[in-house]
């Protein structure tokens, strides 16, 4: 197959724009077709050498402009010999996709770029982060060649060395496992050196804290009415406690997320987390009808803050909030350490002590799988055992 021919062109389109200056595009041409893309370079015509084909000395940075133009053709030509190489034959129509093409020999490298091009929020691109420092800690390089089962096993023995929890282990693994997913669609990886086949990772089921019907109960009468931030804090914990709803939801929640049908005020908003991570289109609507749960009392809530601002309880974030309910728990002695998440677990937990069916909770939750409702019955399970195991009968 004959080749495709890269060169420079000045102005092709013989305008400039008002700084006097022309793009300089990279022209590909094979069996008398042409195809432009632009390097992204603009200079002006006394600057270009139409004879070389270069940016001439009446530039000042000419020599570095002149090494990027090299680069970009360099660049170009190395992926069209890497994709042949792999048997890809090369048109000129996947020459776009080519200048594109970004060739990854290291696996950090590939996942960092895979983290910061994402659509995943910041908390989860954090998380994100974080696995990959732990990698780098283990190994300062990692090519695409030298992820196998003995590197993953070597890296579990590494992690519970350094005292990791096994549901930590279990994040990192299931985050490097995206990326290598990710590596294989690309064809960066062959699918036939897959890691994972042989590789199985392990994960328990954590302590889910909650505040029983008494503690909420309790909660609720605690006067904060000294403190604004304590105060409006307590309220947005109450909220969640009555709704379910995670953090990075309510704080999305406005006026219009409330509205009545035949007298019941319901609730209405989209999870912001996905069914697949980064993937927009897969976004759940969660409708429930407040006033019928927890005695409605989120419509107090909603009241009291409704004429408020745009976005009803966005005054703090995760952490300040969390920050401030060591506070409150100070006050409540509950014995359990209270984090915004403990609203949600509360809001399942008291919804199936009720009678709730598990199915509706699921619901109410969002949840995708009614294995991860189950979670929230055993841990009512395990109360009620605890409940009775010093009773005399």
């Amino acid at each position: 197959m004959s080749q495709i021919h890269l060169s420079f062109v000045f102005n092709r389109k013989k305008q400039l724009n008002k700084e006097g200056k022309a793009l300089i595009q990279i022209c590909a041409y094979h069996l008398g077709k042409r195809k432009y893309f632009s390097t992204d370079i603009y200079i002006k015509p006394k600057e270009w050498d139409q004879k070389r084909g270069k940016i001439n000395n009446n530039h000042s940075d000419h020599n570095e402009l002149n090494d990027e133009l090299d680069s970009q053709i360099s660049h170009i030509k190395e992926v069209i010999r890497h994709k042949k190489g792999k048997g890809e034959q090369i048109t000129l129509s996947k020459v776009s996709d080519v200048k594109e093409y970004k060739i990854y020999l290291s696996f950090y490298d590939f996942m960092e770029d895979e983290i910061e091009k994402s659509i995943l929020q910041e908390s989860t691109k954090k998380t994100h982060r974080r696995t990959l420092l732990v990698l780098r800690e283990f190994k300062k390089e990692l090519n695409f060649n030298d992820i196998d089962v003995t590197f993953l096993i070597n890296f579990e023995r590494y992690l519970y060395n350094q005292d990791y929890a096994v549901n930590t282990v279990y994040k990192y693994f299931k985050n490097i496992r995206t990326y290598i997913n990710r590596a294989i669609l690309l064809d960066l990886m062959e699918m036939n050196k897959y890691p994972f086949k042989k590789f199985k990772l392990r994960q328990i089921n954590g302590t889910r804290d909650f505040l029983t019907p008494d503690e909420l109960h309790r909660l609720e009468k605690l006067d904060f009415s000294f403190d604004k931030n304590l105060e409006k804090v307590k309220d947005i914990f109450l909220m969640s406690c009555y709704c379910g709803i995670r953090y990075s939801d309510i704080v999305h929640i406005k006026k219009d997320s409330f509205y009545n049908i035949a007298e019941i005020k319901w609730l209405k908003f989209t999870m912001k987390k996905s069914t697949q991570k980064g993937d927009e289109s897969s976004k759940k609507e969660v409708k429930m009808p407040i006033s019928k749960m927890f005695a409605g009392k989120a419509i107090v809530l909603y009241e009291k803050y409704k004429e408020s601002k745009k976005y009803l309880f966005d005054d703090f974030t995760n952490q300040e909030i969390n920050k401030l309910l060591k506070d409150i728990e100070a006050k409540l002695k509950s014995g359990k350490k209270l984090t915004f998440h403990v609203a949600r677990h509360t809001c399942a937990t008291n919804l199936l002590f009720h009678g709730v069916p598990i199915s509706t909770v699921q619901k109410i939750l969002g949840h995708d799988k009614i294995e991860t409702t189950q979670l929230y019955a055993k841990v009512l399970d395990m109360t009620i055992v605890n409940d009775l195991k010093d009773i005399k009968f």
